[in-house]
């Protein structure tokens, strides 16, 4: 019975370690969070519905919360301004560039590129905008973005779900108009696997207490 027991506990704490591999919201800052609706001027409003993404959450920042991988897509943008995306240190970049204003690759996502993440840590990403090609407007980091909510001059909003984060930046090119469509990132998490030997020794336990559950029964 203890080894039975031993093989459930084992188990469980297989698939809990699985469960635990997502994104999660953060937020220690004033203004607390906001959930919205995607506003009705955003260019993007019928692909995103499309995808099943009908909100997002202002006044937060993104983290890990389990070690693993995060794969970082562009998706489009509506904006007279050149944004860039910048993660891990600037090792991970993509710019828009200014022409055209208007950019949709919904049918064919660009990869930005992969950054290794851990537990309990804010995703290391920035955004930056420039009116010119030598006009910083403004940068604005995800840790920073705890503290932007509605209205505020520059910001970032997130659809969070489980595995999957919509990335949406707001440049305030034409003031705070909230609709965070001036650039677009889809992240995806990819949980770090349980080592090879662990989860050998995890299926051996397993089979051990089926073993005996088996003699026991007999």
């Amino acid at each position: 019975m203890m080894i039975r027991k031993a093989a459930v506990a084992a188990a469980l704490a297989l698939s809990a370690s699985a469960a635990n591999a997502t994104f999660v919201t953060i937020d220690n800052l004033n203004p607390t969070e906001t959930t919205v609706g995607v506003v009705g001027n955003n260019n993007f409003l019928a692909q995103l519905a499309a995808q099943g993404v009908t909100n997002y959450t202002l006044g937060v920042a993104l983290g890990a919360g389990a070690d693993g991988w995060v794969d970082f897509y562009y998706y489009g943008k509506e904006a007279g301004y050149r944004n860039i995306f910048l993660g891990d240190g600037g090792d991970l970049s993509y710019n828009t560039g200014f022409t055209p204003s208007f950019q949709n690759y919904f049918g064919s996502p660009v990869s930005i590129g992969s950054m290794e993440v851990f537990a309990g840590t804010v995703l290391d990403f920035r955004f930056c905008a420039y009116s010119s090609n030598t006009t910083l407007v403004g940068c604005l980091s995800n840790a920073q973005n705890d503290a932007r909510g509605i209205n505020s001059f520059q910001s970032i909003a997130f659809n969070v779900s489980n595995w999957d984060t919509w990335i949406f930046w707001d440049d305030s090119g034409a003031g705070p108009d909230d609709n965070h469509d001036d650039m677009l990132i889809r992240a995806i998490f990819r949980p770090r696997s349980v080592s090879e030997p662990g989860t050998l020794a995890l299926l051996g336990l397993g089979l051990v207490g089926l073993g005996f559950a088996r003699r026991l029964r007999r």
